[in-house]
């Protein structure tokens, strides 16, 4: 299973949560790809995480979840299964 996981930093944990990062004390794993943040809002960041199962995504993502003043978690599919779930929609 695909994630698009939106969250906004908490700046007050900025550098614990820089800290954990460089140390590798955060599972990266899931994470496909880099995170890309707002230009205009650096706090707002995108990544596309995987995981097996929702249990799964949660579990390794309530580590990371203690820094983020907000967090929104999407499940998400490549576009070819989305084009094949759009036809068969569309019939």
């Amino acid at each position: 299973m695909l994630f698009l996981v939106k969250v906004r930093v908490d700046v007050s944990k900025m550098r614990e949560f820089a800290q954990r990062l460089m140390k590798g004390e955060l599972d990266r794993s899931r994470i496909r790809g880099e995170t890309h943040c707002l230009k205009e809002d650096p706090a707002v960041g995108f990544s596309v995480w995987e995981a097996s199962s929702r249990i799964e995504f949660d579990a390794t993502f309530r580590a990371w979840r203690e820094y983020y003043s907000e967090a929104e978690v999407y499940e998400v599919i490549p576009p070819m299964e989305a084009m094949i779930a759009l036809q068969r929609s569309s019939q």
